[in-house]
């Protein structure tokens, strides 16, 4: 009987392979949802702003005079084109280019300058800066609340967030752009305590996402703008009532990203990385994450990126321990450290499979991580065609990935 060829592909940041597998050993291709053309989008985001989910156009949210705080999350798609829209609609509805200010994580700043629209400030937020931080209130466990002060102080805040995946909070959004994006150091590092690998839900919110929520609430923040990625541009606009926002806003999501596999393959091929944007070590550690969730245990996981970054006190933790076993193990007590959710994430990969890697980390690193390296991405032809079974997942740092027969 003939040998039926599959041409397969994986995409990782700004590159590709190509590959030709015999159809009888793919398990599954998954590549994402293909994004709107610009027009398309710019008309999807005018209609959401116009007629958004149980709240008031925008446009007959602020006054004149008022001063607006847009609190934006860098990982919008389509960054220029929304804040172009939003700030034109708040003009127009009064709002001088002065009274709007856009507040970004401290390390977005740099990125973001071009995509600004004339006249209009941008800010990065510094939560060490206790003298820029404002007290806001306590939640319902009794946690005090503190966010930026541009934020207290602002007659309206519109938070702006890429809906998405999130694996401290289940689903990240507008609240996650304000809570804990732009909250204190001590709230960043209780998020980071919360990593899990729980398939998020729509209907059963984390602890995490009900605080987040709840911060929202606190601020007053009402009126809340997301828009879900796709393999590239955007997919998808959910602006409105915060609460009608988080739960669209969460089926959008699964909609455009959840991949629900047949079963678990020997290999595991991965692309890492969106396009336009450096892959960093916690999107390294995501999609690793996925291809955890895809493999069989003891089975190979090929990881596609150009990840860089420097190691921080968990990953070096791990390169101490050595067998990489016992990893997950070795990182208690390190919950504080910034790069603990990447760490934590590598370490289960590790001791459920071999990761072969494709990075831009210096090779001793790497192998000092209990990885395999492979200098080409066309090294992962030789693995592919010795395994039995294979499953291949484009933008696996952006998919919520399950098994059919165990979700």
């Amino acid at each position: 009987m003939a040998i039926i060829v599959m041409r397969v592909s994986v995409n990782f940041q700004d590159e590709r392979l190509d590959l030709e597998v015999p159809d009888d050993r793919v398990i599954a291709d998954w590549r994402g949802p293909s994004g709107l053309s610009i027009p398309d989008f710019r008309q999807r985001l005018l209609e959401a702003l116009e007629t958004p989910r149980d709240y008031p156009a925008l446009r007959l949210a602020v006054v004149p005079g008022d001063h607006v705080l847009i609190a934006l999350d860098d990982e919008v798609p389509e960054v220029k084109t929304v804040l172009e829209v939003t700030c034109r609609i708040l003009q127009e509805a009064g709002v001088e280019p002065e009274g709007i200010t856009v507040l970004v994580p401290p390390e977005a700043k740099p990125r973001l300058v071009s995509a600004m629209p004339e006249g209009i400030a941008l800010v990065a937020h510094d939560r060490d800066d206790r003298a820029g931080l404002a007290y806001l209130a306590s939640t319902a466990d009794g946690r005090r609340v503190y966010l930026n002060r541009l934020l207290t102080d602002a007659d309206f805040v519109l938070p702006i967030g890429r809906l998405g995946y999130d694996r401290a909070l289940g689903y990240r959004g507008p609240w996650s752009t304000l809570s804990p994006g732009l909250s204190d150091a001590e709230a960043i590092e209780r998020y980071r305590a919360q990593v899990n690998d729980a398939i998020p839900k729509p209907d059963r919110p984390s602890p995490g996402l009900t605080e987040s929520a709840e911060v929202s609430w606190l601020l007053g923040s009402q009126f809340h703008l997301g828009v879900v990625a796709g393999a590239s541009g955007a997919v998808e606009v959910v602006a409105g009532l915060e609460s009608s926002v988080r739960e669209q806003g969460a089926r959008a999501v699964d909609a455009a990203w959840r991949f629900l596999a047949p079963a678990r393959a020997d290999l595991v091929v991965v692309g890492i990385g969106r396009p336009g944007q450096a892959t960093d070590l916690d999107r390294l550690a995501v999609g690793l994450a996925t291809a955890t969730r895809l493999v069989q245990r003891g089975g190979k996981i090929v990881a596609l990126s150009r990840a860089e970054g420097v190691i921080g006190p968990a990953l070096q933790r791990l390169i101490e321990v050595g067998d990489p076993r016992t990893g997950p193990s070795a990182l208690r007590g390190r919950e504080a450290a910034p790069d603990y959710p990447a760490a934590l994430q590598l370490a289960r990969a590790l001791a459920w499979a071999d990761v072969y890697l494709l990075s831009a980390l210096d090779r001793e690193v790497a192998e000092d991580l209990s990885m395999i390296v492979l200098d080409r991405a066309e090294e992962a032809r030789r693995l592919v065609t010795s395994s039995p079974s294979c499953l291949f997942v484009s933008f696996a740092d952006q998919v919520q990935a399950d098994v059919a027969d165990e979700s």
